[in-house]
């Protein structure tokens, strides 16, 4: 697994997540939107990134 991407992949998931989620609630929500994300799909992401992995 190449960490890097993963890490940078996971990074801009995270941004794209916090801001729609602070634009939908007209603020800079900051951290509350990573823990969001993190809760909410982080597992997710892991599984479809090692799923992509093995079949490249």
């Amino acid at each position: 697994m190449d960490v890097k991407k993963y890490l940078e992949l996971q990074e801009k998931e995270i941004q794209r997540h916090k801001w729609i989620e602070s634009e939908k609630a007209g603020r800079d929500l900051g951290v509350e939107a990573v823990i969001d994300w993190i809760q909410r799909y982080a597992d997710q992401f892991s599984d479809a990134y090692l799923r992509n992995a093995k079949s490249s």
